[in-house]
């Protein structure tokens, strides 16, 4: 259980990371509500707040059955994501502002060398 919570840090990290070197203001991370949590909540360049849900695997889990990390994010989870966005978003009306708000997901996945390959899904709900 330890390595799935480090693998995951680890892949929320480099998550932000990824995401300030392409302007976003990351303004809080692992926002918890008793509906579940939303790992990064960033500020776009355009002050669009984008909340994200990031998905993390290793190479050899992909390898071995064909599972990709956004495989994860399940139509029972994208449900408890929206949830959970729209009580934030609620709750921070002046973040929401005149550009609202969207659901994001970012993926991580860790090769056997190097860095992570990182993909970007926008607006997924």
């Amino acid at each position: 259980m330890a390595e799935h919570i480090s693998l995951g840090r680890e892949g929320e990290n480099r998550a932000a990371d990824y995401l300030k070197k392409r302007g976003f203001k990351i303004i809080d991370r692992n926002f918890r509500t008793k509906f579940g949590e939303i790992d990064i909540i960033g500020v776009a360049k355009d002050k669009t707040l984008v909340l994200f849900e990031v998905k993390t695997m290793v190479s050899g889990a992909v390898d071995y059955t064909g599972v990709k990390p956004e495989d994860q994010m399940t139509a029972d989870k994208l449900r408890k994501f929206k949830k959970i966005a729209q009580f934030y978003a609620n709750k921070h009306q002046k973040l929401v502002g005149k550009n609202g708000y969207r659901l994001d997901l970012i993926t991580v996945l860790f090769l056997d060398l190097g860095d992570p390959m990182i993909g970007w899904y926008e607006n997924i709900a």
